[in-house]
């Protein structure tokens, strides 16, 4: 099992990502590492707030142990540090996210829906021919309006719908 490095990585979470994703040529190419300095940063002030609140509002241990449990995902993706990323070929999508990966022709892709969400990320979903649906995993969607614009210049429009509740 790999260990965690003594520091968290300088680099921007993209690591390798094609010049102009809009040509039709180039092959565009996202990827990510779950590990981020945001995510360490957000652990330190949780856990620096529990403490403080078991300090100096004394906080009951029980109450402090149940507030500090959804750490616990947070902690592991910390560990593990999985990568997540997704490929536009010529005629091909592909995405993975952690040990799982999945790919699909462009031809049999219909449309791209990108829904705003509340929280003003995006989630994108693969409208096919055959009218299936397709949800890509969060941490592997790129920023998308280079999504988007990979995606037409192959061929598969896009909607954008703003703050669905469903």
């Amino acid at each position: 099992m790999p260990g965690m490095p003594d520091s968290l990585p300088d680099s921007d979470p993209i690591a390798a990502q094609s010049a102009d994703p809009g040509s039709p040529l180039t092959p565009y190419h996202f990827q990510r590492q779950g590990r981020s300095k945001g995510l360490a940063l957000a652990l330190g002030l949780w856990l620096a707030a529990l403490g403080l609140g078991w300090i100096l509002l004394q906080l009951s241990p029980w109450v402090t142990v149940l507030l500090a449990l959804p750490t616990l995902p947070a902690f592991w993706e910390l560990w593990r540090n999985p990568a997540s990323g997704l490929s536009v070929s010529h005629d091909q999508i592909s995405w993975f996210n952690g040990d799982q990966s999945a790919s699909l022709p462009l031809e049999e892709i219909a449309m791209l829906r990108l829904d705003r969400r509340w929280d003003f990320s995006f989630r994108a979903t693969l409208i096919l021919h055959s009218g299936g649906k397709i949800r890509l995993p969060p941490p592997a969607v790129p920023p998308v309006q280079i999504l988007e614009d990979a995606l037409n210049a192959r061929g598969v429009r896009s909607q954008r719908h703003h703050f669905t509740n469903f």
